[in-house]
């Protein structure tokens, strides 16, 4: 019976740490969207990235450590939690519900509580798959229950794999295989992974992935980041979206100058190679062109397909036009001499120019970076500001998505203050 897969099969982790908990939750939208689709397997292919992100975040759980296959078992962990939190949040809303015997037999067995999450988390039956095949297990046999109880020979304390303040990687060997786009995304927002980390993840990410711009996948994961940040539910953020950005540009920044001189990004090395690639993709990102329709012959299914892909170009033009202006404030775009006046040339340009384009997202983010341009501008500017700020106010008026207008409307009323301020020398 010991080879049974029921009784080897590893038991969930104890407990988890609050910051753990919020990172598996964010995904189980996700996951939810994939067990819907089309595709087969996808939705654990899914489940078992997440459980690769959560390894190079938070490391090999200590009930795992040590043990034959342990990656692959906990992989299968992570997976079974998200399938179980799925599917006994669709059984509720369809107002079904699982038999009440498995439940009873282990309520009155002690030891199936040892199976159960920590007290904290909101879905304490999320490993009833896991119950039901141990409960399996003790009907087969009276040997086999008491086979199935026996601790393992690690540890078997109330396991806490908390946060420390340095966050170990055992390599950049093991940094390298576990580094993906997915997972330097989560290292720049996650508080347990400290700069000198999430730069040698980094760094370990660029000699993996060799070319003349190695670090353009970085900063397509910081946006990544941003994304992720700025779409977590309200209730759960502390800070404001111009906030969130600037911490996260922090973090690069930071993480940036722990670069090597044998880190070249377009001819530029060492620290200054991070600003000097997040530059160039605003360059990039400055200039707006829509989604383009075929000329003929295009489906219904097509035009839908064209429609979303243009709504979500719109909205990551307007996200870099947030970005654009947060790195302005922190001077990453000025981080040489020879590139300074360029820098400000492209954000003064954007600025003046996008107002008087015909489409309304261009105003939108034009409004961003002359917001950013006020802030980091001088007095002796400050009239040819107002009457920039007061054309932008023209616009406002014209735009027809409620949302973009609403964000025009608070960046409005912000400039204007940042303009009352010039004067007292203190631009917030």
């Amino acid at each position: 019976m010991a080879s049974d897969p029921r009784v080897s099969k590893p038991r969930l982790p104890k407990a988890y740490t609050d910051e753990q908990l919020i990172f598996l939750r964010s995904h189980i939208s996700g996951f939810e969207t994939r067990t819907r689709g089309h595709v087969r397997g996808d939705a654990k292919k899914f489940a078992l990235d997440r459980a690769n992100e959560f390894l190079v975040r938070f490391g090999m759980p200590e009930d795992l450590q040590g043990i034959d296959e342990a990656e692959p078992r906990f992989r299968e962990q992570i997976y079974n939690w998200y399938k179980n939190t799925v599917g006994r949040a669709r059984r509720k809303l369809e107002g079904r519900t699982r038999s009440k015997k498995p439940v009873e037999k282990v309520s009155g067995s002690p030891g199936h509580s040892n199976l159960t999450w920590s007290p904290n988390l909101e879905t304490p039956t999320t490993v009833s798959y896991a119950a039901q095949s141990d409960i399996s297990g003790q009907t087969a046999s009276s040997s086999s229950q008491q086979q199935q109880h026996v601790p393992p020979p690690q540890p078997t304390g109330h396991i806490q794999f908390s946060f420390q303040t340095n966050v170990t990687v055992p390599s950049a060997a093991t940094l390298a295989l576990n580094a993906s786009p997915n997972a330097l995304r989560d290292a720049f927002f996650t508080r347990g992974i400290d700069v000198p980390t999430l730069s040698s993840l980094i760094q370990s990410y660029v000699l993996s992935h060799p070319s003349p711009t190695p670090l353009n996948p970085i900063i397509d994961a910081l946006f990544a980041a941003v994304t992720s940040s700025l779409n977590a539910p309200t209730a759960s953020r502390t800070a404001s979206n111009h906030d969130t950005i600037v911490t996260i540009l922090r973090r690069f920044t930071e993480a940036c100058g722990y670069f090597p001189a044998t880190l070249v990004h377009a001819g530029v090395s060492g620290p200054v190679a991070g600003p000097r690639a997040l530059q160039m993709a605003i360059r990039k990102s400055s200039i707006w062109y829509p989604v383009l329709a075929p000329a003929s012959g295009t489906t219904m299914s097509d035009e839908m397909e064209r429609i979303a892909a243009d709504r979500q170009k719109r909205k990551d033009y307007i996200q870099w036009a947030q970005i654009h202006g947060a790195a302005l404030e922190l001077g990453l775009l000025s981080f040489r001499g020879d590139y300074a006046s360029t820098a400000e040339s492209l954000s003064e340009l954007m600025a003046r120019d996008a107002v008087w384009e015909t489409d309304e997202v261009e105003w939108v983010a034009g409004i961003f970076v002359l917001q950013s341009l006020i802030r980091t501008g001088s007095l002796t500017r400050k009239h040819e500001y107002e009457q920039l700020l007061s054309t932008y106010e023209g616009r406002w008026k014209e735009i027809k998505d409620e949302a973009r207008q609403a964000l025009v409307t608070e960046v409005l009323l912000s400039a204007q203050q940042d303009l009352a301020h010039m004067d007292e020398g203190r631009v917030q």
